[in-house]
């Protein structure tokens, strides 16, 4: 597992694991906006989703294993879906609008 992956790990179990998805979001916004370590690896996290750079099974694992995560269909496919809407929803301030999984 590369760094970013790593981070991302990090993100979800830190966020989404026991929190509801909008909690996770907003605090993850905040996490971004205030510069912490993610920050300097989240350009890598989001090239890491977008590219869909990661091994067979990883998405699936992270979300499941990192944050609990039950997903419509056990599949990387609607993983990548899942961590693409995270990626959109981590833009902006606490006040933007959060598009709901």
């Amino acid at each position: 597992m590369d760094k970013a992956e790593q981070k991302l790990k990090s993100i979800l179990n830190e966020f989404f694991r026991d929190n509801f998805y909008k909690d996770g979001i907003i605090g993850l916004r905040e996490s971004l906006i205030n510069k912490n370590n993610y920050k300097d690896y989240w350009e890598d996290i989001i090239r890491l989703i977008i590219n869909r750079n990661m091994e067979k099974n990883t998405p699936f694992k992270l979300l499941s294993d990192a944050a609990n995560i039950p997903l419509d269909e056990n599949t990387d496919e609607e993983a990548y879906k899942w961590l693409l809407l995270m990626v959109i929803n981590s833009q902006g301030n606490k006040n933007f609008k959060i598009i709901e999984y």
